[in-house]
């Protein structure tokens, strides 16, 4: 038996589109760009990198910023202050990132590379710079025990 298309009791009414609302713009105010206020010295980043590296003793090429400390130092996104750099080779700075017991190391290292930035410097900025990561180093080091 044939069947017969369906047939609609009221016809399909031919409406105006919806009225479309444009979407608010959220007022925001623009956000200024961050100011970084960590010291930064590439004179100074030169002189870590002249060193040899605080692991092994080879040949440093890299300055590494000290990270996993908890000290607040560093985090997602930022980099520790320049007076927080230590000299490395490329093979010990992946290590370095890759291993806790590495990292736990680095607070040794940093003071033997402060002390020799304060033997090489004279001018303030650098030396004041490496004279106040020095304390704060002594300050951590106290508290953790």
């Amino acid at each position: 038996m044939k069947r017969s298309a369906l047939q609609r009791k009221t016809p399909i009414r031919n409406r105006a589109p919806m009225a479309r609302k444009p979407m608010q713009k959220a007022r925001r105010k623009p956000q200024k760009a961050s100011s970084d206020t960590r010291w930064r010295s590439e004179r100074y980043l030169a002189f870590v990198r002249s060193l040899p590296c605080c692991a092994c003793g080879g040949a440093a090429t890299d300055a590494h910023h000290c990270i996993g400390l908890h000290w607040g130092l560093s985090g997602m996104g930022t980099t520790a202050p320049d007076s927080f750099a230590m000299p490395v080779c490329r093979e010990c700075h992946q290590a370095i990132h890759a291993s806790p017991e590495m990292q736990a190391r680095q607070p040794g290292w940093l003071i033997d590379t402060i002390n020799r930035g304060l033997d090489h410097f004279t001018d303030e900025p650098i030396v004041g710079a490496l004279a106040d990561a020095l304390e704060f180093i002594a300050a951590k080091e106290d508290a953790h025990g």
